[in-house]
């Protein structure tokens, strides 16, 4: 996986915000026995650069990706 993405709201977060988005995460997935985790993974669209949900990634008006 690349280092990350400029347009990716996850990718250009603070160390701190990572760490703590990641273990809010962690948390969510072991309180759900990882039907989180498949449901995310199955049915959600990732970034094929980052791995991190397009959702989170910036768009222009026209639905465009900024990059």
């Amino acid at each position: 996986m690349a280092s990350g993405c400029r347009d990716c709201a996850t990718c250009t977060k603070s160390g701190l915000g990572k760490l703590v988005q990641h273990t809010v995460v962690g948390l969510v997935y072991l309180c759900t026995l990882g039907i989180g985790y498949v449901l995310k993974r199955g049915l959600r669209r990732h970034c094929p650069q980052c791995g991190h949900l397009l959702s989170r990634h910036a768009r222009r008006a026209d639905g465009s990706f900024r990059d």
